[in-house]
């Protein structure tokens, strides 16, 4: 994964001191074979993983902000060709005992939890490990524990449930209605967008505007749109064509390649008016498309393409709003990943 758009992400990780404040919009946090992702919504979702990408096994436990919330397990094992594959039910084993047949749903090899099994899996997880999958024919496949307290101890805090009868690593007698309630889904309405006409010379002239590309340049604190450089033989994507497009009467969208990577690109993108001085504002460095008012990135952790972080922004008429952000979980072999980790969720209308 490419450090700006992986930096952008732990920056949202604020410190634990300031969440019993106010909590952060969002939490990404990694500790050993475990990683925890929050929402603006104050919902988290750990996952833990085999001790290696040797195994395809996961757990995901999702927990909703507010008080009295269950915590919900799923568990999936998609082994890659070569690998052992499953025959007949799959059981949840924890030290020696059987904690039965784990009810298969929708999605290849995905399964749900019920409230004993998730009840144990949490149990061992902060103790005593041993958590194991099994099937019908004996295969065992093991899943980590190392980091899982230090994941879940970060949901505790997030969520305000520390020393509250529902916490999981600092239980106490503080009543659960205390916790904070669980944040609205915001709504970002999207504004209409107009098309450019095809060879518009206008903004071909606007493309080749020195003036334009000094305002572009002006948004950044350095060198880090590559595009945007003076020529360099050094630099193979300095001094890159700018490309402009309509958004509507009073904006227009401008487009340069800001960077290339041995599985991944990232091109960077403004709004400006279409004359000066242009008022340019930086939206991202790292976009892979644009489409019907909406900008998208996303970033393969490595060319198998099995941990993947994504995000989007919606033109609302002014600006263009950060509408969703998935953090990528640990790369374990399953293509296209193992679990959504949302950071940033939102309804676009």
């Amino acid at each position: 994964m490419r450090l700006p758009l992986l930096a952008t992400l732990l920056a949202l990780a604020c410190p634990l001191t300031a969440l019993a404040a106010a909590p952060a919009k969002s939490l990404y946090f990694q500790h050993h074979d475990w990683v925890v992702a929050c929402d603006n919504t104050l919902t988290c979702r750990a996952a833990g993983y085999a001790t290696d990408d040797g195994s395809t096994l996961s757990v995901l436990l999702t927990r909703k902000g507010g008080p009295d919330q269950a915590i919900q397990g799923r568990l999936t094992l998609q082994p890659e060709e070569g690998q052992t594959q499953p025959k007949g039910a799959l059981h949840l084993r924890i030290q020696r005992q059987d904690l039965g047949v784990l009810a298969p749903v929708k999605g290849e090899g995905t399964h749900s939890l019920n409230a004993a099994q998730t009840s144990a899996l949490l149990s061992a997880l902060v103790r005593d490990g041993g958590i194991s999958v099994t099937d019908d024919a004996g295969h065992r496949w093991p899943l980590s524990d190392k980091g899982a307290a230090a994941v879940l101890l970060k949901i505790d805090e997030y969520q305000g449930r520390l020393g509250t009868p529902g916490a999981v690593m600092r239980r106490g007698s503080t009543p659960e209605s205390g916790v904070p309630a669980a944040l609205p889904v915001p709504v970002v309405r999207k504004a209409a967008t107009l098309d450019s006409t095809p060879d518009d010379p206008t903004f071909a002239r606007l493309a080749a505007s020195p003036a334009l590309r000094a305002a572009l340049r002006a948004t950044l604190e350095d060198d880090s749109c590559e595009g945007l450089q003076e020529t360099d033989a050094d630099v193979p994507l300095s001094n890159s064509p700018l490309q402009v497009q309509r958004l509507d009467a009073q904006h227009v969208l401008v487009k340069v390649p800001c960077w290339r990577g041995a599985y991944n690109i990232g091109d960077g993108y403004w709004v400006a008016r279409p004359q000066a001085p242009f008022q340019a504002q930086w939206v991202t460095s790292d976009a892979i498309d644009y489409a019907d008012g909406q900008i998208i990135a996303a970033q393969k952790g490595r060319g198998l393409a099995d941990c993947i972080s994504h995000a989007a922004w919606t033109w609302d008429g002014t600006n263009f709003i950060a509408t969703s952000e998935v953090a990528p979980g640990l790369c374990r072999g399953v293509p296209g990943g193992t679990w959504e980790l949302p950071m940033l969720v939102s309804e676009v209308r």
